[in-house]
């Protein structure tokens, strides 16, 4: 009975938390468009990461590691990319925080704290971290702390943007510049004179003129209704259009601001602006080498935080003989051809088997396709195999070295005694 009560008080303390979790709110307020269309596609492409638990000595996957479940079912309310994709999110703000749910002292559940929440402080007797989350205190065991790789004061991390601020702010300022010069018409705008109508108007009557033409010729749901001349009221506009020189200038900064953005998260401009999925043909090349540049500057360092808080998650006593890994080859773009014809190098290398190669193409498995092949005629490889081969290696080398001269006989199928 007391085994169902333990149970039961640790049930209601996970339900809790679910409640604690669902109401906070996240720790991104939105930025800059260029800012945020690079966090989506970063913490996008992460939480699409597929990764496993290896051995360290034969490094092959582990196939029914416990804790491989757990990461790709972290809790009963979020899937693995929603839970990940908000890690990378904290991340970037400066923290993750998560928590681990153990039931009888195995690991049961991940779930994410809101950054906001919690306050970080150390135990004035043991010097270890504390967290405070809506009341409760948690220990270092209890809590995976991913600080940011931007800034650590050994409490917390600091966020990329308060670090830097300056280009973001720039960045953000620029945005609604932008979006209020466009909403008051950059471009032709509409003069209307009431001069010779009102010679003497008020800022009243002008406001009244105005509210009107709004109400009445304004807004989508007016569009395509004519104007109505009335009295002595002329209409005409003004030519300001995109050769106007704030406009113009307007665009360059713009562009300017944006490759400074990416410069910062690390993601080629191409890939945020969809320029990147034009690419064809000869320039295939080039797409994969702008992922290349992605991984490698935005996802890896990321990619990397979180495998050394995940390797934590493994027991002391197997952390010798087993690691986590992420693969980055689900991220690689690339042309059909340019895939083949790697493949058929692989294959023919002994690197990968069909079968391996099926699955990167969510193919099923054929008959003895785990066999694995090396370039000499593509034998099996197989000890067998080669073994037969160098015994024959052998002999030919031995059959150079003492060459059979006139009369002579080999040895071999020679029945005489």
């Amino acid at each position: 009975m007391g085994l169902f009560d333990v149970f039961n008080r640790k049930k209601q303390r996970l339900d809790r938390l679910f409640r604690i979790f669902s109401s906070t709110s996240d720790t991104y307020t939105g930025q800059d468009a260029t800012s945020f269309a690079a966090v989506d596609l970063i913490c996008s492409s992460f939480a699409s990461l597929s990764g496993a638990f290896y051995s360290r000595e034969s490094r092959q996957a582990i196939q029914e590691y416990p804790l491989y479940d757990i990461l790709q079912e972290p809790n009963a309310d979020e899937t693995k990319f929603e839970l990940f994709y908000q890690c990378a999110k904290d991340y970037i703000n400066g923290n993750c925080y998560l928590y681990q749910y153990r039931l009888n002292g195995e690991l049961a559940a991940l779930i994410r704290f809101n950054p906001a929440a919690v306050l970080v402080k150390r135990d004035p007797v043991s010097y270890q971290k504390q967290y405070s989350y809506n009341g409760e205190t948690y220990t270092g065991a209890e809590v995976l702390h991913i600080p940011s790789r931007w800034g650590y004061d050994g409490l917390k991390g600091m966020s990329l943007f308060d670090e830097c601020r300056a280009i973001l702010s720039a960045s953000r300022e620029l945005d609604q510049y932008s979006t209020k010069s466009f909403t008051n018409s950059i471009g032709n705008r509409l003069l209307i004179d009431i001069s010779k109508e009102i010679p003497n108007a008020t800022k009243e009557q002008l406001q009244q003129y105005r509210d009107f033409f709004l109400q009445t010729y304004a807004s989508l749901k007016n569009a395509g209704v004519p104007l109505v001349k009335s009295g002595k009221i002329e209409y005409s506009t003004i030519q300001t259009d995109f050769k106007d020189n704030r406009a113009s200038q307007l665009v360059e900064n713009r562009k300017f601001q944006e490759q400074e953005v990416a410069k910062l998260f690390g993601v080629p401009l191409a890939l945020l602006t969809g320029a990147a999925a034009l690419l064809t043909g000869a320039e295939t090349q080039n797409l994969e080498s702008l992922y290349t540049i992605f991984i490698e500057n935005a996802i890896r360092p990321l990619a990397t935080s979180f495998e050394q808080a995940i390797n934590k998650l493994i027991p002391l006593w197997e952390r010798g003989r087993v690691f986590f890994e992420y693969n980055y080859n689900g991220l690689l773009k690339t042309s059909l051809q340019a895939r083949v014809d790697a493949y058929i190098k692989q294959i023919g290398s002994g690197i990968l088997s069909v079968d391996e190669v099926r699955k990167r193409e969510n193919l099923s498995a054929v008959e003895a396709g785990n066999t694995h092949f090396v370039p000499a005629n593509l034998m099996p490889l197989t000890k067998r195999v080669i073994d037969s081969y160098m015994a024959s290696a052998a002999l030919k080398a031995q059959q150079l070295t003492n060459p059979l001269q006139d009369g002579d006989h080999a040895a071999q199928g020679d029945d005489k005694g």
